[in-house]
This record gives structure tokens, C-alpha cells and sequence, in this order.
């Protein structure tokens, strides 16, 4: 099911929002005519109604460094949330309006400490991977963060041995990991089917669960969980690779992206288990 549709009454009158939401009051006619002229006249000058969103995510990157979360720049500027990524993620040109509306929210210091400084993503990556491990979408642990789920699995399939965080989302994670560690996502409401899935996919990637670690381990990179199946890692790396190159087309690289592992360690599997070729 699709999020509801957003009321006429949540914009204000003159809005063009409002009056493609059936408001015909004078304020909101003469306020969509306005926004179509001005669209008439940047096309006649040689500026589409579309922008790249590079000015628009920087803007949002100083936002969110002076401690601003998305949710509060999004309703700040009445940007939906998948716009809002779509900036960020910087995949695709973006209305000229967008822009503006993005360019219009005031930069501030909140109360709320959150600091721009950046640490290692190790710990933060691996907590998220485990909770995926024990069951959890990244919708779920997105919406406890105030995040979008694309911003969790982003860091999910991120290096951990190069990637960098800042201090204030190690933070969250660090501790929705501690209140989430050992507990059950369907006693939670998480469909068992999407628990399911969710789990079957990590173990794909050799991704363990909360059980396997102790919390001072994650930030450690010298510390490797003990998995209980005795098949070595490498092995198992080997034959998900060798399945997904088969399978899925992927070349190396991709393979390794997708299995949350660097190339280098997929081309190391692949030459001390080339039989594995056969077992997948």
C-alpha cells in the first residue's frame, strides 16, 4: 500500500501544490499561472525547469553538519522524502523548485550535540550488518534512526576497513544496536516472511548476527567472529561469488560489492578455491 496522498490543506493558499490538489481560490490560480509563466520564460531563455542537485546536496551536507536531521530538513523545505534522497544521492537532475526550496532552509545550530567529526565506519557498518543478520529490515532500522532505508544499506555494503562516519551516526547505531541485540524483529511487528528474507540474504554476504559479538569487538578490526559452520569464509566467498558471476552476470568487482567484501579478498577466494566453480 502507497503513502496517503497529501492534503490541499497542507500547503498554503497561492501554493501551486494546492491547486493541483483542487484548491481554485484566487490566491492558489493566480499562484500556479505565476509558476507556469516563469517556467515559459526559463524555457525561452534557455534554462529548463530541471537542475543538477550538486548545490542542493552541498547544501543539505552543511545542514546535516550543523546537526539537522533529515526529517527536520525535509519538513523544513516541503521536499518529499524521495526527492530529498534523490539529492543526495545526486542520480538524477532535479526541479528548478526543488532546488529553491532546498536553498531556502537557513542554516542553525540545533541544541541537540551532534558532531561533525569523522570516525572510522567500521563499528557502524558491522552493527548494521549484524542486526540484518538477526532479521531486521533497513526500512525498520531507518525510520528508529530517522533515515532513509537507502541510507542504511548504503552503509550496510560500504568497506568497512575505508569507510568513515560522523561521530553523531556512530552514535544512533552504536545504541539502537545495544537495544535491539538478541531480540526477535517479528516480536516487533516485522512480517516473518520479510525477517526471513532479510536474514537468508545476510547469511548469503557471511554477515553474523548480535549473538556472535561482544560490543567492544565491532570498532576492532583485528577480531574476526567465530561462525559455527565449518566452512571456511573464503570458501564460502568463493562459491557466492562464482554463483553470482554465473548467475547474475556480475563481474568481480560487482560480486565483491554486492557480497560486502573488497575485490581483492573475492580474487584471493577464487585462487585458493577454484573448485568451488564446480560446487556453485
Amino acid at each position: 500500500m502507497g503513502r496517503p496522498a497529501i492534503p490541499a490543506e497542507a500547503f498554503e493558499h497561492g501554493d501551486p501544490r494546492r491547486y493541483r490538489r483542487g484548491c481554485r481560490c484566487k490566491r492558489c490560480t493566480d499562484g500556479v499561472t505565476i509558476a507556469v509563466r516563469r517556467q515559459r520564460y526559463l524555457r525561452a531563455t534557455g534554462r529548463g525547469a530541471t537542475v543538477s542537485p550538486q548545490r542542493a546536496a552541498r547544501h543539505i551536507e552543511r545542514l546535516r553538519s550543523l546537526g539537522m536531521s533529515d526529517k527536520e530538513i525535509q519538513a523544513e523545505s516541503g521536499v518529499c522524502q524521495n526527492v530529498f534522497y534523490r539529492i543526495t544521492g545526486q542520480r538524477s537532475e532535479i526541479r528548478r523548485d526543488s532546488e529553491t526550496r532546498i536553498l531556502a532552509v537557513k542554516p542553525r545550530q540545533v541544541d541537540t550535540p551532534r558532531s561533525g567529526t569523522h570516525l572510522p565506519g567500521r563499528g557502524t557498518i558491522l552493527r548494521l550488518r549484524a542486526l540484518a543478520a538477526d532479521g531486521w529490515p533497513a526500512a525498520y532500522l531507518g525510520e528508529r534512526c530517522g533515515k532513509h532505508k537507502q541510507f542504511i544499506v548504503h552503509l550496510q555494503n560500504s568497506d568497512p576497513d575505508t569507510a568513515v562516519v560522523r561521530r553523531w551516526v556512530a552514535g544512533y547505531v552504536a545504541a539502537l544496536s545495544d537495544q535491539l541485540a538478541g531480540q526477535s524483529p517479528e516480536d516487533h511487528g516485522v512480517a516473518a516472511h520479510i525477517a526471513a528474507r532479510i536474514r537468508k540474504t545476510a547469511a548469503s554476504k557471511c554477515w553474523v548476527g548480535t549473538a556472535y559479538w561482544d560490543p567492544d569487538d565491532y570498532d576492532n578490526p583485528a577480531f574476526t567472529p567465530a561462525i559455527e559452520d565449518t566452512t571456511p569464509r573464503r570458501q564460502v566467498i568463493a562459491e557466492n561469488a562464482h554463483w553470482l558471476m554465473r548467475i547474475d552476470n556480475l563481474d568481480r568487482a560487482t560480486a565483491a560489492q554486492r557480497l560486502g567484501v573488497h575485490k581483492s579478498y573475492v580474487d584471493h577466494a577464487l585462487r585458493e578455491h577454484p573448485e568451488s566453480e564446480l560446487a556453485a
